[in-house]
């Protein structure tokens, strides 16, 4: 049954990312009402604070911030200004008898500040943004203090108010990555990442499943004209050292394979010395993203060729290393994971640069796209049949790092459906698929690139609780790291569970490493 809603907005206008958030919904609400407010206050200390607004100009104004002027033909509009007391608003009696009257089951603030609850409409829940988590930043600017901080993330939540600051039941929870030397995309990650959160908050409102995080966080304040000046010096050195990275550092990738006696259950590390190398062949630059074969002769994997940038598929005999096939090339192609359906094995290589996903018949190579998915590019696919279904995770092209998409079929020939809860993973810490899903000791695993740092730099191990056409649960049990290197960045087992294989790497200087990159990008184009 359909929620009957009202939105709270500021003269009728909304955000992109608010416009998002309500088209996400979908069929979930029934909007009724828009309540406008016409007299929400903002005031400014232009002097104390004139740094921070030129840097909101540029940095916090973005195609999703900008606002729009609502257009919904058949909703009811009730304007009004609200009631200040101190710096909290309240609604007038006119709107607060509207709701009842309308038999609003759900609010959802996204205009107005300090909102304080009218005593009749204490029990209608009323859904509110947060920027930050609460558990660490509270207050404003979002995303400027964890810059400061050299944090890795920020926080965005949806909580239910309440007549306390800060103190509503958190009924959504996602972590957006930041961009350490841009102020502007960190912002623009969070709003593009909002989107899917209420929609979340909605389904776990109406289960009654909220979030327990302690919301002590600090409250700050708009920031000094000084500590702007900081803030702004602390990006341009986060900016020359990413450009003298790309210029002169690569990442040197390895492969390498070992005898399993991990339980994948809390924090474990690899030790480097019991790693059986696969040596890498000189015309290529590295080796990664290595997948067993089902036949248990072979490893695939991707190789990044010196001359052309591009990522090609070889296949490495498992009893010696130098017998090395090459499977596919000409394009860019990464993660070659493979599975069997009808005692036949098909790849599904990473394409997203050149083409839209396929699956490809490796013994004649035929290429079947995936039905429902025609249009998309996405990276790290990966399939995984339980009970009678096939499940296919995958991030697209864009959000891959942020955004772990579900979709479900009932083969892997027929047409896929998006999963009532997807996206199932909105975190750079585990979204990215990192290997095949694996039943291991009475758990179901998936393994998650854990990108909130460094790209690759370890993985997250995820117990798969719930996986039904209509459900699903994980939670992160550990982390698997490698001594002296970073990594894994991708990791599988063979059909035993009794060997695994995985990538992992070390930054080497190179004169020639901004020429690779500009030369990889020209060729993907």
């Amino acid at each position: 049954m359909k929620l009957k809603t009202a939105i709270i907005v500021d003269n009728q206008l909304l955000s992109k990312w608010q416009l998002d958030a309500l088209n996400e919904v979908g069929e979930k609400i029934n909007l009724k009402l828009i309540l406008n407010c016409q007299n929400t206050s903002n005031k400014r200390r232009i002097f104390k604070h004139f740094f921070y607004y030129a840097l909101n100009y540029f940095s916090i104004r973005n195609n999703y911030s900008k606002k729009v002027k609502l257009n919904f033909s058949e909703v009811q509009i009730i304007s009004f200004n609200s009631i200040y007391i101190k710096d909290w608003q309240y609604l007038p009696k006119k709107v607060v008898d509207q709701l009842i009257s309308k038999k609003i089951n759900l609010v959802v603030k996204f205009g107005m500040n300090l909102l304080k609850i009218n005593e009749e409409i204490k029990n209608l829940p009323i859904l509110s943004y947060h920027h930050g988590d609460p558990s660490k930043y509270r207050g404003r600017p979002a995303g400027f203090y964890e810059i400061l901080n050299n944090e890795k993330t920020v926080g965005i939540v949806v909580q239910q108010l309440s007549n306390k600051l800060d103190a509503g039941d958190i009924f959504a929870f996602a972590d957006s990555k930041i961009v350490n030397f841009s102020y502007k995309k960190t912002v623009i990650n969070f709003y593009v990442n909002s989107k899917y959160l209420l929609s979340k908050a909605i389904d776990n409102l109406l289960e009654k499943k909220d979030f327990k995080i302690i919301k002590s966080g600090k409250i700050h304040k708009l920031p000094s004209n000084i500590k702007i000046i900081h803030f702004l010096l602390l990006l341009f050195l986060n900016l020359n050292r990413k450009i003298i990275y790309g210029l002169f550092f690569e990442k040197k990738w390895k492969v390498g394979l070992i005898k399993n006696k991990y339980i994948f259950n809390g924090n474990e590390t690899i030790s480097t010395n019991k790693i059986n190398k696969i040596p890498i062949n000189k015309k290529y630059n590295f080796y990664a993203d290595p997948f067993f074969s089902f036949d248990k002769k072979n490893i695939r994997l991707e190789a990044l060729n010196k001359f052309n940038g591009l990522g090609e598929i070889l296949e490495i005999s498992i009893k010696n290393f130098n017998k090395q096939k090459l499977l596919l090339s000409k394009n860019h192609y990464s993660y070659p994971f493979s599975f069997i359906y009808k005692e036949k094995e098909y790849l599904l290589p990473e394409v997203a640069s050149h083409t839209n996903q396929y699956i490809l018949d490796i013994s004649n190579k035929e290429k079947f796209f995936i039905k429902g998915l025609e249009k998309e590019r996405i990276v790290d696919a990966t399939f995984f049949e339980y009970k009678k279904n096939w499940y296919l995770f995958f991030g697209k092209k864009n959000s891959a790092s942020t955004i772990l998409n579900l979709w479900v079929s009932i083969s892997p020939f027929s047409e896929f459906k998006p999963h009532p809860m997807s996206p199932i993973v909105i975190s750079p810490k585990n979204a990215r698929m990192a290997g095949n899903i694996l039943f291991f000791n009475n758990r179901l695993l998936r393994f998650g690139q854990n990108n909130e740092n460094q790209y690759g730099e370890s993985l997250s191990i995820q117990k798969i609780d719930k996986l039904t056409p209509k459900e699903y649960s994980e939670k992160c049990v550990g982390y698997l790291k490698i001594d002296q290197f970073k990594g894994p960045h991708t990791l599988n087992f063979n059909v035993n569970n009794n060997f695994i294989v995985f990538d992992y790497y070390n930054n080497k200087f190179s004169l020639f490493a901004g020429i690779r990159r500009f030369l990889g990008l020209l060729n993907k184009k």
